[in-house]
């Protein structure tokens, strides 16, 4: 049974925002409104004075995502627990925290465009994925910790994580210069729904490159269908140079990759160097974005799913057999 997933690192998942929709979704009737639970300023705004009633209001109202937070996320301890509430006093008076948090409330004060994103996605999801209820929505600050948090009636995203590439205390700390251009604004929605089919969707046959790349293809694919107006170089994390390079190498990619005799490898190491987080993706050139095997496994899943009209969205991410897919594919980069 689900209890709860920490994303830590979201895969960053191309056309125009105005291409055409893959998948025509018939949202008539079809009701869903996406309001973000600010769990972070909540937190944060807790009265000091009286931190035992605080604490027990939030569960209260919060039951689900507020002892996974204060356990697990800020690792305070439980929320009845007097040493977390003297925990959370040290917290608030620290300086840097104080800096974090006021800095992701200020830039997050208006989430509305946000909002808009997630309430088309989960309307689409409906449409496609209608046995999946919509889950509840927040945010929190971590800390830059746990990017997202997955539960089986809830999400939450981690707001400092996404403060802009050039938030200056991403280079203090050391942040590696490939991971900053994610860190935006713009990758919120895509992120939000990344995590949450990631948690429902995560089977395969074999646990070799292939089925990997095909697992993550897939999700990838899905995000794209619920996003439909969000540049897939943004879903896929990678800048404009990046996505064109990417393009235009397809079949380059392919070719070496078969020519390694690597898609089945089950070694760790090696499927790492293809879908793992990353400058480059090693086993290609260091000119290639990281993560270029997940990029393939989207082409692979698209191609699929554009030779077998019939395949539904959710017989796809249900479809454990990386094979069949790679071979009904029809995939000719």
């Amino acid at each position: 049974m689900k209890r709860y997933i920490y994303v830590i690192a979201i895969i960053g998942f191309a056309l125009i925002s105005c291409k055409r929709e893959k998948r025509h979704a018939d949202l008539t009737g079809i009701e869903c409104d996406i309001k973000i639970e600010r769990f972070d300023s909540l937190f944060w705004g807790l009265d000091t004075t009286r931190l035992a009633e605080e604490f027990a209001k939030l569960q209260a109202e919060h039951p689900n995502i507020t002892p996974i937070y204060t356990e697990n996320v800020v690792q305070f301890g439980h929320p009845d627990s007097a040493i977390t509430h003297d925990t959370y006093k040290l917290f608030r008076s620290n300086k840097e925290v104080g800096k974090l948090y006021e800095d992701a409330l200020k830039i997050y004060a208006d989430v509305s465009d946000i909002e808009k994103d997630l309430t088309e996605a989960f309307r689409r999801a409906k449409y496609f994925l209608p046995q999946f209820p919509t889950p509840r929505v927040y945010c929190h600050v971590s800390g830059l910790n746990q990017s997202l948090i997955v539960d089986e009636e809830f999400i939450s995203l981690s707001i400092d994580n996404y403060l802009g590439a050039d938030y200056q205390l991403y280079k203090e700390i050391g942040i590696y210069k490939y991971q900053r251009p994610n860190m935006r604004r713009e990758k919120v929605a895509p992120d939000y729904i990344t995590a949450w089919l990631s948690s429902e969707f995560s089977n395969s046959l074999a646990d070799n490159l292939l089925s990997d790349m095909i697992r993550y293809g897939k999700i990838l694919y899905t995000v794209s269908v619920l996003l439909p107006k969000t540049p897939e170089r943004v879903i896929m994390g990678y800048s404009e140079e990046q996505w064109d390079w990417v393009k235009k190498n397809e079949a380059n990619m392919w070719n070496a990759l078969i020519a390694s005799k690597d898609l089945y490898t089950t070694s760790m190491m090696i499927k790492n160097q293809y879908i793992g987080d990353g400058p480059f993706t090693k086993p290609f050139t260091q000119e290639s974005p990281g993560r270029a095997g997940t990029y393939i496994g989207w082409r692979i899943v698209e191609n699929y799913m554009k030779h077998n009209p019939q395949i539904s969205i959710q017989q796809l991410l249900q479809q454990p057999d990386a094979q069949m897919i790679l071979n009904n594919s029809n995939y000719r980069p």
